[in-house]
C-alpha cells in the first residue's frame, strides 16, 4: 500500500542536470579547468561536497571545499529563474493525481535548501509538497539510504509504503537500500545513468499513474516484470 510519493528533484521534476553540468564548468573555468560533461556523470545524484571535494583533490584546485560548493549553488540558483527549464513530461498530470488520491509527496534530493526552494518557485510546487529534505540534512549521501530514510521519518511514513521516484544510479541504489519501491525515471540528458536495479522503470512521468493504482489496490500485490 501506497501512503508516499518521494521525488528526487534534478532530472526527475526538472531536466536540470545540463544546468548543473554548466555551472559546475563554469565554476572549474575560473581556476583554468576545462572538464568535459562525460566526467561530470559519476556525480550525479550525489552531494556537491563529494564532487568537489573530488575535483579540488584531482585538479589542486586553491580554494576551499567549501568556497567551491557555495560557487556552485549561487550561480545556479541565480540562473535557475530565466534558465526556461519546464517541468518532466508528465509532471502536472502525475501530481494532479497523487494530490487527488490522498497520498504524500516529498522531495528528497542531494541539492542544498536554497536551490530545492528555487525550484519549487519556479515550477509552483509549493501546494503539492508535504515537505523536503535536502543535501547536508542527512549524515550520509546518496548511495546510503539515510535521505530517505529522514524523508520518511518526516512525513510518517514508513519506507516499505513508499514509492521513490529517481533517474540516478545512485538515487536508486539509496531508495533501494532504503527498502521503498522505486521507480526509475529514464531521463535522456542524465548521461551515463544507470536505473535498472529500480523495480520498473518509465520514460514519462505520467507513466506512474497505472504503477501507484496497482500499488493501492489492497487486494493486489505488485508483480514486476521478472515476476
Amino acid at each position: 500500500m501506497i501512503k508516499a510519493v518521494i521525488f528526487d528533484m534534478d532530472g526527475v521534476l526538472l531536466d536540470s542536470e545540463p544546468l548543473h553540468d554548466k555551472t559546475d564548468r563554469s565554476v572549474l573555468k575560473r581556476y583554468g579547468i576545462d572538464l568535459p560533461d562525460a566526467d561530470l556523470a559519476p556525480f550525479v545524484g550525489r552531494t556537491s561536497e563529494v564532487l568537489w571535494t573530488e575535483m579540488k583533490k584531482r585538479y589542486s584546485i586553491d580554494a576551499a571545499v567549501d568556497d567551491l560548493v557555495e560557487q556552485h549553488w549561487d550561480k545556479i540558483t541565480k540562473l535557475l529563474p530565466g534558465s526556461g527549464i519546464e517541468g518532466s513530461e508528465g509532471l502536472g498530470e502525475l501530481l494532479a493525481y497523487i494530490t487527488e488520491q490522498g497520498i504524500s509527496i516529498s522531495v528528497a534530493s542531494s541539492s542544498k535548501k536554497k536551490f530545492v526552494e528555487a525550484v519549487f518557485d519556479h515550477l509552483n510546487l509549493w501546494r503539492y509538497m508535504e515537505a523536503y529534505t535536502c543535501g547536508g540534512e542527512a549524515s550520509n549521501g546518496k548511495p546510503a539510504p539515510d535521505i530517505y530514510l529522514l524523508a520518511a521519518k518526516k512525513i510518517g511514513v514508513s519506507p516499505s509504503e513508499c514509492l521513490v521516484v529517481e533517474d540516478s544510479t545512485a538515487g536508486v541504489a539509496a531508495a533501494k537500500a532504503a527498502g521503498m519501491f522505486t521507480v526509475g525515471y529514464e531521463n535522456p540528458t542524465s548521461i551515463g545513468q544507470d536505473v535498472s536495479d529500480a523495480d520498473t522503470i518509465v520514460t514519462s512521468l505520467a507513466d506512474i499513474i497505472p504503477i501507484i493504482k496497482i500499488k493501492t489496490m489492497k487486494k493486489f500485490e505488485w508483480i514486476d516484470e521478472q515476476g
